[in-house]
């Protein structure tokens, strides 16, 4: 088609888009036409590019999706591909208001890669308090192991973490303030709470109201701190980059679940609305799923 050569020019001698880049916007555009010449029942002309319909475009998404099994990520591609070449022929006296409006399919947000549980005990032990020279530790040394063992023997998420006080924290149990400012109580495990009562005793002098982990002004840890501290001793230890304080909530939840934990129970514990929410978190668990079945199942002995 004419435009889409025209339009492929401008791209390649004015844009000087790669050859990669543009082959693929070939593809797009004239796997669009093809499907919107047959799916209106006429060639594609000036008057048919500036009526044009949302829903025809739909129509051709639709179409990738249930005939070719093309994926959201495909999807998005070949939309921004679509509504880049609609701006170019506004340009070119074809204006079409509404398809350059058309927003992104949603995608599924990608879950973390859980650490293993000898890389989270590796990381544990390297941000513990020594115990040699016990005087020489830190306040922020205890802060940091304290805020970790929290994140991942609790599961919380970074925003619930950095959100509490030092009242929040019960003998045996920790009141947490999660999404949409739902309350929820959790029990603490003997270890967590070892480590938690150690920290809070290291800084008896702090009133009830002060953030559980402050900075130097007294102030909550940002988000961006908590993984500037992860990040230096993933740098340290030569863990990969996708360990990061979420990617502890995710190692959390993989690791109840290789334990034998029943979704219901991670589900509660990490504070999910729904069950789907936390089913997500069986992509991390298949390879166990499948090596448990090969162990135990009569058939497979």
């Amino acid at each position: 088609m004419k435009y889409v050569e025209d339009y492929l020019h401008f791209l390649t001698h004015t844009k000087r888009y790669s050859p990669h880049t543009l082959a693929a916007y070939e593809r797009d555009l004239i796997s669009f036409c093809n499907f919107i010449t047959t799916h209106i029942g006429q060639p594609l002309s000036k008057i048919q590019l500036s009526t044009l319909k949302i829903t025809d475009v739909q129509a051709f998404l639709a179409y990738r999706k249930l005939k070719e099994q093309a994926s959201p990520t495909t999807l998005n591609r070949q939309l921004a591909a679509i509504r880049s070449w609609f701006k170019w022929l506004k340009t070119e006296g074809i204006d079409n208001p509404l398809i350059p409006t058309i927003p992104n399919l949603k995608t599924p947000s990608p879950i973390p890669k859980a650490l293993s549980e000898a890389d989270t005990f590796k990381l544990l032990e390297t941000a513990a308090p020594p115990t040699v020279n016990p005087q020489k530790v830190t306040a922020s040394t205890r802060r940091n192991f304290a805020l970790l063992m929290v994140l991942y023997g609790l599961g919380l998420r970074v925003s619930e973490a950095l959100a509490l006080t030092r009242q929040d924290v019960k003998k045996e149990t920790l009141v947490i303030t999660g999404k949409g400012q739902k309350e929820r109580t959790v029990a603490i495990p003997d270890t967590i709470a070892s480590a938690l009562q150690t920290y809070l005793k290291s800084e008896a002098h702090l009133p009830p109201t002060y953030p559980l982990f402050p900075n130097n002004n007294g102030l909550p840890l940002t988000p961006r701190t908590a993984q500037r501290i992860v990040k230096k001793l993933r740098e340290e230890l030569g863990l990969p980059q996708h360990v990061t304080p979420h990617a502890l909530r995710h190692s959390f939840a993989t690791h109840l679940l290789h334990g034998g934990a029943d979704l219901r129970t991670v589900q509660e514990l990490l504070g999910h609305t729904t069950l789907a929410t936390t089913q997500r978190y069986l992509a991390n668990d298949v390879e166990h799923l499948i090596q448990t079945h090969r162990k135990a199942h009569p058939l497979e002995n």
